[in-house]
């Protein structure tokens, strides 16, 4: 499972080759399943280059998940309001990778179609997180895209183990540069749009978390 892109694609495409380094010097770790927690756009330079990376990918079985960014930039173009909220938060680095507005529409109906969330029999995947006492069936978009403060400080139990992103690791300790594992939830944003590393945290079929977690910069 790989957290917030942010267009990083030298970050990118280093953590995928030490994904496959991990996958061959392990043999009983086949590689399996790849799912993607959103936020591939904003900020980095490369988002072109990451949505191709990424795209390439979903055709091969990937799961690609939305993130908060990407339904900013879905809205971008319903009104200037809207517009102005997207280039506050990164959406200009965007739109100068896309280079055209057809680019920007094919992005957005890219985006369109991608789920808000995934789960399988040990654990549930999803952007931000969801809200505490809620079913794993009611949870809305929003909560799944947006959600931070009320999921972050719950200590209890999830319906479900919660692998996440969206708040990056190193805004609440900077020294938290590997995926923060807890008992209920994973969040695997080290933040790679915000000088941190990409990360990735690695799960079989027997436990709840993580067996292994990678980061990688862009050069490391």
């Amino acid at each position: 499972v790989i957290g917030d892109i942010h267009g990083m694609a030298a970050k990118f495409e280093n953590l995928l080759g030490q994904i496959d380094i991990w996958c061959a010097a392990n043999t009983r770790a086949e590689l399996r399943q790849l799912i993607f927690l959103g936020d591939y756009i904003d900020r980095g330079p490369d988002s072109r280059q990451v949505l191709q990376i990424v795209q390439c990918l979903q055709a091969k079985g990937v799961i690609c998940l939305r993130g908060n960014h990407e339904q900013l930039m879905l809205r971008a173009t319903e009104s200037e309001r809207d517009l102005t909220n997207f280039l506050a938060n990164g959406g200009r680095a965007t739109i100068t990778s896309l280079g055209t507005p057809a680019a920007f529409r094919q992005a957005q109906e890219w985006m369109r179609a991608l789920p808000t969330s995934h789960e399988d029999e040990l654990r549930y995947y999803v952007h931000a997180g969801i809200r505490p006492g809620i079913p794993l069936d009611q949870q809305t978009a929003y909560t799944k895209l947006w959600i931070r403060d009320s999921f972050l400080r719950h200590r209890g139990p999830f319906p479900k183990y919660i692998v996440h992103g969206h708040t990056p690791t190193i805004y609440l300790d900077p020294r938290q540069t590997m995926p923060d594992v807890r008992d209920n939830r994973c969040n695997v944003d080290t933040g790679a749009g915000a000088n941190g590393p990409l990360s990735a945290a690695v799960f079989n079929d027997r436990q709840t978390k993580p067996i292994h977690t990678i980061s990688a910069g862009a050069e490391n």
